[in-house]
This record gives structure tokens, sequence and C-alpha cells, in this order.
């Protein structure tokens, strides 16, 4: 039976609930247990990466799959698992193994099925995509069949992301990939952060401004995505989370995040064309304006996240660029400012037809909507501001940044 007073063992902060099944429900002991190992995550999607990109050899996650394990409690006992229950999340993480049968699971299971803190509930009796449907199954039958993921935690998370970027260097890329998900969006006109450049046949994904975001910058982020996604989080938060990770591993600043933001179902959910929606970098101060005024930004916004640019470098066959614009293209300083103000650049043509400019001596570049920031006086004096004061660039970099993560995004929560 269930007991009524069973709700007195919630433990409730905010929407979140601590949560232990088994006080809730008198299962019996002696219970017969057995796993069924589930399949590993397949190892083909790196395959598929390295043949296409010979360039990029992902890091495998630091643990990842998932392990099945049937409970069948006709004889009674306590679960002994301790659950963390948060409204809208997809999944239950265990925070807690107390005894019952998951400890005599752990205790005769192989080392690779044994529920440790960390892995979460992925599916209950077949129900799965909603904590709280798997929960109620949890509470009403007799005979468990769990399908349990390994270190599917924030903290896992944030672990394999950062040996990623570290590993690859690769932060300035998931920087922008975020920047071009969510530079999409206008007031008023639509477009959102939700990943739609995931899809490519159509809308974002072939914008000729996001060249090599549908391919470098997801295949970096492939075997991340196969383990999180959409289990823990959307994509469109993946992506928000993985350039705030990079930011600060590159000595940015700790952007907060957020979560909630929906994944597109197709390219139709973006925008179709890029009319106004992102800058063009040989456009100068009226451009500048026209692109960021109807996101909401002011010229002090449009010009800290400008100096994002302190990251980075231009590939020619991407964007028909070449060069980067600073001489630490992985530090995130007020360093772009500074350049902007001291070092003479001399006109070039890159390779694919496109002016930039190009300083001799250190080899770093700056493109005609950089070098705008300098040439009006309005721009010109938040620059001189950064230069002289980093710690607010920062500051105003933050704020700006995540102005453009949320924007037109609702219900946004802050916790994953």
């Amino acid at each position: 039976k269930h007991r009524a007073e069973s709700a007195a063992h919630f433990v409730v902060g905010r929407s979140r609930m601590l949560f232990d099944p088994a006080t809730m429900d008198p299962f019996r002991s002696d219970a017969k247990r057995r796993a069924v190992m589930g399949e590993s995550r397949p190892a083909k999607h790196q395959r598929d990466v390295e043949a296409a990109h010979p360039d990029i050899i992902v890091p495998p996650v630091a643990e990842s799959g998932s392990y099945s394990v049937i409970l069948d409690a006709a004889t009674g006992g306590q679960l002994g698992l301790q659950l963390d229950v948060l409204q809208g999340r997809r999944l239950l993480p265990i925070t807690a193994v107390t005894g019952g049968l998951a400890e005599a699971w752990n205790a005769s299971a192989a080392l690779d099925a044994t529920l440790r803190v960390g892995d979460a509930l992925l599916e209950v009796n077949g129900k799965r995509g909603d904590a709280a449907v798997m929960l109620e199954a949890l509470k009403r039958t007799e005979t468990l069949r769990l399908v349990v993921g390994r270190a599917m935690t924030y903290t896992h998370l944030v672990a394999d992301l950062e040996a990623l970027i570290k590993t690859k260097s690769c932060g300035p890329i998931l920087v922008r990939l975020s920047w071009h998900d969510a530079g999409a969006m206008m007031k008023g006109k639509g477009g959102c952060p939700n990943a739609a450049m995931r899809f490519t046949d159509a809308g974002e994904g072939t914008w000729a401004a996001s060249a090599g975001l549908p391919t470098v910058a997801l295949a970096l982020l492939g075997e991340v995505s196969k383990k999180y996604v959409p289990d823990l989080m959307s994509n469109a938060d993946l992506w928000a989370l993985a350039a705030n990770v990079a930011i600060r591993l590159m000595g940015g600043p700790d952007v907060p995040t957020r979560f909630g933001r929906p994944d597109a179902k197709s390219s139709s959910d973006g925008i179709a064309e890029n009319n106004g929606r992102l800058p063009d970098g040989d456009k100068g101060v009226d451009h500048l304006r026209a692109i960021f005024h109807p996101k909401g930004f002011d010229d002090r916004a449009i010009v800290a996240l400008s100096g994002g640019h302190t990251v980075g470098k231009c590939h020619i066959e991407r964007s028909g660029f070449d060069g980067p614009w600073t001489e630490d293209h992985l530090q995130f300083d007020n360093s772009y400012f500074k350049d902007l103000l001291v070092k003479s650049y001399i006109d070039e043509t890159t390779e694919k037809g496109n002016l930039q400019c190009r300083h001799a001596a250190s080899g770093t570049i700056m493109l005609k909507s950089d070098l705008a920031l300098v040439e009006d006086p309005a721009f010109r004096k938040v620059v001189e501001e950064y230069t002289k004061d980093q710690a607010l660039f920062l500051a105003d970099y933050t704020k700006a940044w995540v102005h453009l993560q949320e924007g037109n995004c609702e219900g946004l929560r802050d916790e994953l």
C-alpha cells in the first residue's frame, strides 16, 4: 500500500524536492535483482567527425553510457535512492544511495553497473523525458526497470566542457557558436537562441556568416552533446553554457547561465534569411547601430560585445578574412581595445577579395567594423574607458552578453 503521509518525506527547496521513493513504498526484502548493461555511447560519431574534419580529434567525455537495472521488489525492502526532483527536468539525479535495494544491488553488481551518486535515472518502466512521470512510476510499481545514465550532473557537464576546451583550445569558436545562435534575434521580429543551426537544409545553418559553425563547432561538441542532450539539457542551453565556460577558462568573466531554451525542431523554427540579423565585418558605424539597436543594445553595449574579438581569429575558408585580432587569441582581456588605440593598420585584400587591415609587426588584424569603434566619437569614448579599466569592460560585457544569450527567451531558470 502507499501511505497517505508519504508527502512528509519530500524536502522542498524552491521548486526542488529531495526524495527517497522507497520511504513511501514498503518494498519487501530479499528482492531478486539483475542488470542488463546498456550499450555504451557509440564511437561512430567520432569516426564520422574525424573523417570529415581530420584536423579535429574530439576527446571523449570522462564517463558516458547507460546501464539497465531490473529490481523485482515482490518481497519488500526500501529502494534506497535519494533523488533530486526539479520541475521541468527530464531525469532524476541520484544524490545519495541510502541502503535498501540499491545498496544490495551494488554489493553484487559489476563495477560498471553500480548505482552511484551523480548518476541519473533516465527511464523508469518505459517512462522517460518527464521527471514527474518517472517519479510516479517509482512510487507505484513493484517491479522497477531502470535505465540509468552515468555521471549526469551539472558538475560532470562542466568538467567535460572544460576538458574539451583545454584539450582543443576551442574556446573562441564556442563563443562564436553561442553568439550566432542568439544573434538571430530582434526585438519584435522573432529569433531566439534555439540551436536552429543544427539544420543545414535551410535557414540559419546555411548563412554564410555562420560558416564553420554547423560543421566544426558542432563536431567539437559532438560527444558532449550525445551524452547530455536531451536528457539533461537542450542543445541551445549547451551552446550557451559552453561559451560561458570557455570565456571563464580564457580569463574572462564568470558569466551566469540560465536554462530552459527550447530547441528548434527543424530549420523552419529558425530565421530564414540573414537580413540585418548578424553584422558584416566590412561595414562601419551606421551598420553596427542598425544591427544592434533593434536587439535592445545601446552604443556602450555594442562596444562591449565587440570586445569579444579579444579572442579568436578569422579563417579565410570560413569568413573570407584572415588572422587574429590580438596577439594572444586565447586570452580574454582588454587587449582588443588597447590595440585599437595604439596600433597602426595597413589596408590589405585577402585572397578571397575581402578588405581588412593588418598590423605589420604583430600580424594581427582589424576589420572595418572594428575600426569603426575608434572613428565614431561615442564609440571611441567607451573604447578609451575599457582600455584604462579592464574590470569595467568585463562587467559591461557580462551584462550585454547575458542580454544576448537570453534574447526573446521566456521562463528561464537558474538551475539545470
